[in-house]
């Protein structure tokens, strides 16, 4: 596996925000002056220990990020159809016409890139004779077919349709896509004769009967009736987590960027939580993730824990702790706008702001996978620990050996 070190340096410009306590100019330019030495500090002992930065290095290698890279895909899972899913589409059908009839339901802007199980449940066109249709999406210029099997036109819609849905469906995840170029789902038309015709899918309809939802697609335009390919829909679990690592200056030779462990996660529908691993810092500081705020002096304290302890971080640590969980909004996964600030270590007034770090940066937050587990006190992340932000195959024994050990 191929690993990336520190090399080459570009200048640390992480932004900076300090408490205006006085009016004083001259009082103002000290605590700059506290926040620049403090980080210069830090960014010359971090050179003396890994080299210089590269001015390419990313430290976001959680495989989700604003920059496309070679392994992105679509991904496909089988899965067995719901309980009583037959059941279900006898109860619902009626309720599904009635709903896609009603002029009142207007159809929805389809979103490209999403995370859910879709069970293939009817399809009809009235102007298609021994017809079938699918689902595909295209991905800078590679196709995958959503249903390997083709739904036949009419498929339980009909009052005498004799031909079943798919008795499988396919958990589909192209969230991975976040950051690619054209990328775009198409409905494709297969007659018993002639060529196929695929067409762009740019709205649809969502319906909701008995508690269960369908999503409605149209193949034709022009005469929209959205009964082309309709899918029972269920939520599949969060598509995007990424875990941060934090160094919070309140040591700049200590480099186990465990003081904050935090994961960040939005699910299929966008809902986002964050929920805190490990604080292995004695500093207050205030988390900020997207239009939402955590601070250990108040949230913290409120939940029982002292500023000045560290959570989670020595001898064996509890790999899935969950110290502290609640709801974020306005968190972008591919931007990373996330932010720690920190009361100063030298004086209380002064509040340095360490948001995540530029390409080529020193850094003083990291995001990784998940499952990657942070360091132990004063257990420095390794020389060899920058990789190459894609995770190959996990079953290569060299990958699984550059893994930390757990205890």
């Amino acid at each position: 596996m191929k690993k990336i070190m520190v090399k080459g340096m570009a200048l640390l410009t992480m932004g900076f925000a300090f408490a205006a306590c006085s009016k004083s100019d001259v009082f103002e330019e000290n605590k700059a002056n506290i926040v620049a030495d403090q980080k210069s500090e830090y960014r010359t002992n971090f050179e003396a220990k890994y080299g210089k930065v590269d001015p390419n290095q990313s430290w976001d290698f959680s495989g989700f990020s604003s920059t496309t890279r070679a392994g992105e895909s679509v991904t496909l899972t089988d899965i067995k159809d719901p309980e009583s899913f037959q059941n279900y589409l006898h109860t619902d059908k009626a309720g599904i016409k009635a709903a896609l009839a009603d002029s009142k339901i207007s159809a929805k802007e389809w979103n490209p890139y999403v995370s859910v199980n879709l069970y293939p449940a009817f399809c009809s066109d009235e102007t298609k004779k021994n017809a079938y249709f699918r689902l595909k999406v295209n991905y800078n210029g590679n196709s995958t077919n959503i249903s390997t099997v083709m739904i036949k036109n009419k498929a339980w819609w009909g009052n005498n349709g004799a031909t079943a849905p798919s008795q499988s469906g396919k958990g589909i995840n192209t969230m991975a896509l976040q950051s690619a170029n054209n990328v775009s789902w198409q409905l494709e038309y297969i007659p018993k004769k002639g060529n196929n015709v695929s067409v762009n899918i740019s709205t649809y309809k969502e319906i909701t009967v008995n508690g269960r939802t369908y999503w409605c697609f149209d193949y034709d335009n022009n005469t929209p009736a959205y009964t082309e390919l309709i899918y029972l829909v269920t939520p599949a679990p969060y598509p995007i987590t990424k875990r941060y690592f934090v160094e919070d200056l309140g040591s700049k030779d200590d480099f186990d960027f465990n003081d904050i462990v935090f994961d960040v996660s939005q699910d299929a529908a966008g809902k986002q939580k964050c929920v805190i691993r490990a604080l292995g810092g004695t500093l207050d500081f205030t988390l900020k993730i997207g239009n939402s705020e955590w601070s250990k002096s108040v949230d913290g304290v409120n939940a029982g824990y002292e500023v000045k302890t560290m959570y989670n971080t020595k001898a064996t640590p509890n790999w899935d702790e969950s110290l502290a969980e609640f709801d974020v909004t306005g968190w972008n996964p591919q931007n990373n706008n996330i932010s720690v600030l920190v009361k100063s270590i030298v004086s209380n007034g002064v509040i340095i702001e360490i948001p995540f770090p530029k390409t080529g940066e020193v850094p003083m937050i990291v995001a990784v996978k998940d499952f990657v587990n942070w360091q132990l006190e004063k257990d420095p992340l390794p020389n060899n620990w920058w990789y190459i932000p894609e995770y190959p195959d996990f079953n290569d024994d060299a990958v699984l050996a550059a893994q930390p050990d757990e205890e």
